[in-house]
């Protein structure tokens, strides 16, 4: 299945059979981000954050992405269990210079993120440490 980003004209592609075997197929959020623990205060558009990216170097089963990996928080979601918030880096502001088209970068949670903008989320939890916002 291919799925749009929330900001760029570009999509990202999850297997189909991983999305049946996370059965996630229908899925409708019925909140803006996924439960995540207690230690979350903010959660952040994932419009305005900068899409990860995934070195080469680092093989993964599909075009960067772990199977069991992306799998597990897919049936997390379906399942409404609590999930880990993503740290991210506040990026800075060249406002002088030209607006820059994201405010935030996924430090560690690539799967996460890309698994949230897929199940149709329209927001990212993030650890409260984290979030300088």
């Amino acid at each position: 299945m291919r799925f749009a980003f929330p900001r760029l004209p570009a999509e990202f592609e999850i297997p189909d059979d991983w999305w049946k075997d996370a059965g996630i197929t229908g899925f409708k959020p019925s909140s803006p981000a996924y439960r995540s623990t207690a230690a979350v205060t903010h959660t952040i558009p994932l419009r305005d954050i900068e899409p990860p990216f995934r070195f080469p170097e680092y093989p993964k089963d599909f075009r960067g992405f772990e199977r069991d990996r992306l799998i597990r928080i897919l049936k997390g979601f379906v399942a409404d269990d609590e999930i880990e918030p993503v740290p991210i880096l506040v990026l800075p502001s060249l406002a002088d210079i030209s607006t820059p088209p994201f405010k935030y970068r996924v430090l560690d949670g690539v799967h996460r993120f890309y698994a949230s903008v897929a199940a149709g989320f329209e927001y990212l939890p993030v650890a409260a440490s984290e979030c300088l916002v």
